[in-house]
């Protein structure tokens, strides 16, 4: 007679075996390429009726090409497209550094992105690791359809009422300037920053009036505790700027997990377009 100790020893293990596959199954084959859409309504103090429902697709991480690939890419435009948006944003990330240091071609990459007042973006750490950023500048300017607002901004019209669309350089490796991204700028006007690390709505208060900062950066960890925490977030800050609307030391702040997936796996945490609607306070 077989031992009932020895046999449901057998299952366990058995058990924790498939448990295992699971996991990697998932990790490795199903989450870095199952895009999850995210909706969120914002409320923004004196926001105009002309933009109250204001629809930004924030779209970050893309890590092109050694992190993604066309597919990934093209389904995460898709994402974009469908809420019709007003405003594309893409806060940094777009490319990754390479042996060689050089810049990826990227005609017809972001060809098919569509939004009613443009596609914007910042620059993030990985771009600045191509060691050439201005020869990237130069590829966005002449094969994408992205502008690059880095301590500048935009000013956008809905008959009387006005929102400032700004942004700012990287943290670790750009020039991060708040005051210049927004100078002009009458102190009744609303602002939207694209900062491509979250962390500049903490590490000081800015003497400038930011309503919302959209940034990636942190992927969302990628890999995750079930219901709890990332064991690493690449921020100064830990979880906090994990995922989601944050309020900063500063100002609040959005923070998207990104498109790609630069460890090749993600557990319990889906890559992310965001469909983000500005509402009158």
């Amino acid at each position: 007679m077989a031992d009932p100790k020895l046999s449901r020893r057998k299952l366990i293990k058995r058990g924790l075996g498939l448990g295992i596959l699971a996991v990697g199954a998932d990790a490795y084959g199903l989450e870095p390429n199952w895009i999850d859409v995210e909706r969120v309504e914002v409320p923004i103090r004196g926001l105009g009726a002309g933009f109250d429902g204001y629809r930004i697709a924030l779209l970050s991480d893309v890590h092109w090409p050694h992190f993604s690939s066309r597919r990934v890419v093209e389904r995460a435009i898709r994402r974009a497209n469908a809420f019709e948006p007003d405003l594309i944003a893409l806060p940094g990330d777009l490319c990754d550094n390479s042996p060689s240091g050089t810049v990826p071609d990227l005609r017809g990459l972001f060809d098919g992105l569509r939004a009613r007042d443009g596609i914007v973006g910042t620059l993030g750490n990985h771009d600045h690791r191509l060691h050439d950023v201005e020869g990237l500048r130069r590829e966005l300017a002449r094969n994408t359809p992205i502008e690059i607002v880095e301590n500048r901004h935009r000013l956008l019209r809905r008959g009387n009422d006005t929102l400032a669309l700004g942004g700012v350089g990287d943290l670790w490796y750009g020039l991060v300037d708040p005051v210049a991204a927004f100078a002009g700028v009458p102190e009744d006007v609303p602002r939207i920053m694209l900062s491509h690390n979250p962390d500049v709505a903490e590490d000081q208060v800015w003497p400038v009036r930011i309503d919302l900062q959209l940034s990636g950066h942190t992927h969302g960890g990628e890999v995750r505790v079930p219901f709890g925490p990332a064991p690493h977030i690449p921020s100064k800050y830990g979880n906090k700027f994990r995922e989601g609307l944050v309020e900063g030391r500063s100002h609040r702040v959005y923070v998207t997990r990104g498109v790609c997936s630069i460890k090749h796996i993600r557990f319990w945490c889906r890559p992310e377009v965001t469909h983000l609607t500005l509402r009158a306070a």
